[in-house]
């Protein structure tokens, strides 16, 4: 085995002494305009939170991805918090969560105290499978959230049907998403809710941190900003003195509900704005980067990939594979012995079925009925990605990757 291996590395990014390619901790560099832009705030910005970048910023989002309303945050886990809490969520109700995902897609609903209901992934592009969401609707469920993992967007149309057939509210979990579509349509429109990341390894990131929550219903919009900043808002109507009673009140949005920080920094937002405008590029050298591996292992009968409907625009959050070594005698450890060990190339295994972790276990969520996700996840493995990675790193990964597979063969 490589030695040297950090045991603090949750991720499995960033540099790793022993590995010819590694899986970086960022997806791309910032520009010369993008720095000067986060300066520009830090000189010269009359606050620092909660002003004119932050407005600009979410306009700026509503355009690009044609969403209703748009609410900057500081990160996707408290976007979808957000949504939880509008989706009115309590004990004894229940959600349905994919179980292949990140594990802050399920925590903010399990927060509300209602039951979690895992469900399974497609077949061919590996997201959540509508028609098993619909399986497992019950009297008691009441929200769906779908994740359209990996840049990969969930077939909504299908999602959608259901949520109004059966009055549910449908939250989308875009984080590694942005400007993924179908048919021209960005998600993180279809449904009521729409969350999006910009951590440091997203496609977009706002220097680490940083989300967006996108919200179909006026109603609902009206309820964000109290919520998102500790129940602050002005006193309605014409006070004679400003500062009487106080300079700001602070009430209730929802019964019951205490409000949070969900806050995100000017620097951020303005950063945000500029990395809109790159973001297309981005996920373009992104696709083409896939779409040239996926062909140099046309050839790999033992290896298969998600299966992209016309139509649909999958963007690349990260780049995954299947491996089917069973003819063979062996599975993706062995494989990835070999690319490790031989070949120095740091391949990673990423979102572990949820219900197999202690955390949900621990906390009730540890029933699962996912076959599918059964059968492919442990064999399904990622190269190593970022954006512009050079051609020679990129015929350097796929020589290795057959040559290993022609080694397992002969093994």
């Amino acid at each position: 085995m490589v030695k040297k291996i950090k045991t603090d590395d949750a991720s499995g990014r960033g540099a790793v002494e022993g590995f010819k390619v590694p899986f970086p901790g960022r997806m791309y560099k910032y520009t010369e305009e993008e720095i000067n832009a986060v300066v520009e705030v830090m000189r010269n910005a009359d606050g620092l939170t909660q002003g004119p970048y932050m407005k600009q910023f979410e306009e700026d989002f509503k355009t690009y991805t044609g969403a209703n309303h748009a609410f900057a945050v500081d990160n996707a886990t408290n976007a979808l918090r957000l949504s939880a809490i509008l989706c009115r969520l309590k004990p004894g109700d229940e959600v349905i969560i994919p179980a292949y995902t990140f594990c802050a897609t399920a925590i903010p609903f399990g927060m509300t105290g209602a039951k979690i209901v895992w469900a399974d992934i497609d077949e061919d592009r590996r997201v959540v499978a509508p028609e098993d969401i619909e399986r497992k609707i019950t009297e008691k469920t009441k929200a769906i959230v779908v994740v359209h993992l990996l840049g990969m967007p969930v077939d909504m149309e299908a999602v959608i049907a259901i949520a109004e057939k059966h009055n549910l509210r449908v939250v989308e979990d875009c984080a590694q998403a942005p400007s993924a579509a179908i048919d021209g349509r960005q998600v993180g429109t279809f449904g009521d809710f729409g969350c999006f990341s910009f951590h440091g390894a997203k496609n977009m990131t706002t220097l680490g941190e940083g989300g967006m929550l996108t919200v179909r219903s006026n109603q609902d919009a009206a309820l964000v900003p109290g919520i998102r900043h500790n129940g602050c808002r002005a006193y309605a109507g014409e006070r004679q003195r400003y500062w009487v009673p106080a300079m700001s009140n602070v009430d209730i949005d929802i019964e019951g509900i205490w409000p949070n920080n969900f806050c995100i920094g000017e620097a951020q937002c303005a950063l945000g704005s500029f990395l809109l405008k790159r973001l297309d590029k981005i996920n373009d050298t992104l696709i083409a980067q896939a779409t040239k591996i996926k062909k140099a292992l046309a050839d790999v009968p033992e290896l298969s990939f998600h299966k992209i409907p016309e139509g649909y625009r999958h963007i690349y959050h990260q780049f995954v594979m299947h491996f089917d070594g069973s003819a063979l005698g062996k599975d993706r450890n062995d494989l990835m012995d070999v690319l490790a060990n031989k070949y120095k190339i740091r391949v990673i295994v990423q979102y572990y079925p949820l219900y197999r972790y202690p955390l949900f276990q621990r906390l009730g969520a540890g029933e699962h009925d996912c076959p599918v996700l059964e059968r492919w996840w442990d064999n399904s493995f990622s190269f190593p990605w970022w954006c512009g990675i050079p051609d020679e790193t990129i015929d350097y990964l796929v020589s290795s990757l057959k040559d290993a597979i022609v080694e397992l063969k002969g093994a």
